[in-house]
């Protein structure tokens, strides 16, 4: 039998602590110690800012386990993409430690809120997620979701299983982190990992092109992109966007003036089907707007910024600057 490939690597659970180990490793091989965060769930009519409230929500539960000595952090349960986004978001406010997101998959690679695992992939890679563990109820629904991300992915890729879908022979593209279902245990993952030879090679895709998901769906653009003409967060953003429909622009180009404009761009994201530049004369404005929109917002000079800016919110949130 060939040997396991060290680049697979079990989560396991101990006295509720997560141990990575690297299968094919020495015996004396360093463990990666972490902990399981549960996201918390959205409170009933959030108040506006309703982003930013959660974020405060998600610090207040994280904010004694991120002081803890631990390797790595592993986010599950949120109860919607936009919330996970958040979470990772309140997790780097509090830590710089290397990050795992769990996200489940509902069906046609999506999730249950409809967010495509492209554009989920494309964001949490972007603001700090090293690992994205996905899981799903159906084997074919979870080869399904791999197969679709794997050109686009640029990050470490996992799956949560039972550890009969491996002595199956599921198909899983680019898995390299596996984590055991529920109920299951992380000695019977890795003895079904032995005999399995369901690895996919799949080569990455749109190198040439930027991925600038709106929050729900993927969305590729390249650097000379026609970018909209301005369109002002107010009251009437609604009707605006509407009427931007017919506009051929492929990214929209959306306007703060001042922080109201926050909560009428938060009431509005769900309008948004083409991806978005983010315009502010502030930077702190522009940042409050990073945070609650939850794709990847492009930059395109407007107002201009000051570079060290510029760089730190590429990092903590995505920023795409052209």
């Amino acid at each position: 039998m060939e040997p396991i490939p060290r680049r697979y690597m079990v989560l396991g659970q101990k006295g509720g602590k997560l141990h990575a180990r690297t299968l094919g490793g020495g015996a004396d091989a360093h463990e990666p110690e972490g902990l399981p965060l549960r996201c918390p769930a959205i409170p009933e009519g959030l108040a506006p800012p309703r982003t930013e409230r959660y974020i405060a929500l998600c610090k207040s539960a994280f904010r004694d386990a991120a002081e803890g000595p631990v390797d790595f952090y592993l986010l599950y349960g949120a109860p919607e993409f936009r919330a996970l986004r958040a979470a990772v978001l309140a997790l780097t406010d509090l830590s710089g430690k290397t990050l795992i997101a769990e996200l489940e998959i509902a069906e046609e690679s999506r999730m249950a809120d409809g967010t495509d695992i492209v554009a989920a992939a494309g964001v949490l890679q972007r603001i700090g997620v090293s690992t994205l563990l996905v899981s799903a109820r159906e084997p074919k629904t979870l080869t399904d979701a791999l197969g679709r991300l794997a050109p686009y992915a640029r990050m470490s890729v996992g799956v949560r299983v039972p550890a009969q879908w491996l002595r199956d022979g599921i198909a899983l593209a680019g898995a390299e982190v596996f984590a055991p279902a529920a109920g299951e245990d992380s000695a019977a993952l890795a003895e079904a990992l032995k005999g399995w030879e369901g690895q996919r090679a799949i080569g990455r895709d749109h190198d040439d092109v930027i991925l600038a998901p709106d929050g729900r769906d993927a969305h590729f653009i390249a650097p000379t992109v026609n970018i909209s003409d301005e369109i002002v967060c107010d009251h009437r953003l609604f009707e605006s966007l509407l009427e931007a429909e017919d506009e051929e622009a492929a990214v929209l180009k959306l306007v703060l003036e001042d922080e109201e404009c926050i909560q009428d761009l938060e009431d509005d994201l769900y309008m948004l089907s083409r991806p978005v530049c983010l315009c502010a004369d502030t930077p702190e404005l522009l940042e409050k707007a990073l945070r609650a929109f939850y794709g990847l917002a492009v930059y395109d000079g407007t107002w201009e910024q000051e570079p060290e800016i510029l760089k730190y919110f590429e990092q903590k949130y995505g920023l795409i600057c052209l």
